[in-house]
């Protein structure tokens, strides 16, 4: 099956439905609602309460997970996702209705209700990955996936665009009713091609039945991909925390940088992934990892040299390193998914799901907390002048050499059809671009 086939068939919903989905999620527990709490004058505390929510909450997927067989892939999601929908309403009226109450009692309410929200999200999480899995052929899984993780991130950079084109003519914190309203209405419209995607027959045991968490842990493969996943979680989440306060203290970074390096790594990140869903296919997801992991490694090793003053703080770093970032993040998600698709057994799949999201999502949540204490306890740490071993350096060194565990264990999992990491350099290096120059050659309108 050819891309063209994937996005015009009844997948092609799928596609629409992360589109209109992830730019609702962006404006809701994005960068908006943190900027709209600074605005109602949030401490640390708070903002890093709602900083965990998403990845905290995803734990309601444990319990949620055995209904999911009964009530059926589609049923199940959809009524997770109208519910989660509708209470974007109460965010829109504590924002924008100018109702007589203290900023302290509008975070509190917003609080509320973002609780409320995440919690069904984690509850519909369950049901999704499943559903998806049961209804794309394996042979295409690569393609759809890389397809999937580029249609989002394409919503997402056209939403942080516009979103801090919007920001940029307003300051009052009534205005962001304004993006909340917006969420609400891209989440009825991802509710539309929600309900279009076709239905998968569902297959485990009744919710009656006592479901075996102890076993499926001690599945091999299953254990040794969480086992990889939450590793690479820990560095992603710690790479994740740095930037902002490296970038700020070291070099004043401004907001408008912010975003234009968001901008960067992000289209990087959809050329990327377009390309990297026939490489999934062919080679297997094993040898991609392995690529991401190395990738991400030199990206953080980047952001080191850049703390020591080794590398300059310039447009030419930018572009490497938010091209490193690009492509070692776009690799990593769909590959790991893939892999993770063709580990799970059909039997139980939901509970399988949703026991690995939960551990990635614990590591994304707890993580931060560890790192950024110390963060704090290095921040006075500094050694040399013009080049220079201060706590950013050791930190990001620190992420960088989490990357040879996440190697090893990498390397325990086993992959059916899965080719090796040097005939992956060579299929990338040598063959691809003999192919494309063949082709261009072969089509020469004058030849």
């Amino acid at each position: 099956m050819k891309d063209g086939g994937l996005v015009r068939g009844p997948l092609l919903n799928a596609f629409l439905f992360q589109v209109f989905n992830t730019s609702s999620f962006y404006l809701v527990m994005g960068l908006p609602m943190m900027l709209y709490f600074k605005k109602l004058g949030a401490s640390a505390t708070v903002l890093g309460v709602l900083a965990s929510l998403a990845a905290l909450l995803n734990i309601f997927q444990i319990p949620a997970a055995r209904f999911v067989e009964k009530v059926g892939y589609r049923n199940f999601v959809l009524r997770g996702w109208t519910s989660r929908s509708v209470l974007i309403a109460g965010l829109v009226l504590v924002a924008a209705l100018p109702l007589p109450i203290d900023n302290f009692s509008r975070q509190a309410l917003m609080l509320f209700f973002l609780f409320l929200f995440n919690t069904m999200r984690g509850i519909s999480l369950s049901g999704y990955l499943p559903w998806i899995s049961a209804i794309v052929p394996e042979q295409v899984r690569g393609r759809f996936l890389s397809l999937d993780q580029a249609a989002s991130q394409s919503a997402l950079l056209l939403t942080v665009a516009l979103t801090a084109w919007y920001l940029n003519h307003t300051d009052e914190a009534s205005s962001f009713g304004l993006l909340f309203g917006a969420s609400l209405v891209l989440a009825l419209a991802s509710l539309i091609f929600l309900k279009k995607i076709p239905d998968a027959p569902t297959q485990g045991p009744a919710s009656s039945e006592a479901v075996p968490w102890k076993e499926m842990l001690q599945y091999p493969p299953f254990r040794q991909l969480i086992a990889f996943h939450a590793t690479m979680m820990l560095a992603m989440a710690g790479g994740g925390l740095f930037f902002v306060p490296f970038a700020r203290d070291q070099f004043k970074c401004s907001d408008s940088l912010f975003m234009v390096l968001h901008l960067m790594w992000g289209t990087v990140y959809v050329l990327t992934a377009l390309r990297a869903g026939r490489w999934l296919d062919r080679m297997g997801s094993r040898p991609v990892l392995v690529l991401a992991a190395v990738i991400l490694g030199i990206h953080w090793l980047g952001w080191g040299a850049v703390a020591a003053h080794l590398l300059p703080f310039t447009w030419g770093t930018f572009v490497l390193q938010q091209a490193t970032a690009g492509i070692g993040l776009a690799l990593y998600s769909s590959a790991h998914l893939r892999l993770l698709m063709g580990t799970v057994p059909a039997m139980g799949r939901s509970h399988f799901f949703a026991l690995f999201s939960v551990a990635g999502s614990l590591t994304a949540g707890l993580s931060p907390l560890g790192w950024g204490l110390l963060t704090d306890t290095l921040a006075g740490f500094r050694i040399g002048a013009d080049i220079q071993l201060n706590g950013f350096v050791i930190l990001y060194i620190l992420i960088a050499l989490i990357m040879l565990p996440a190697l090893f264990l990498l390397g325990r999992i086993q992959e059916e059809r899965a080719a090796s990491t040097e005939e992956l350099i060579r299929e990338l290096v040598l063959e691809t671009p003999w192919r494309s120059i063949t082709r261009w050659w072969n089509r020469r309108p004058f030849a």
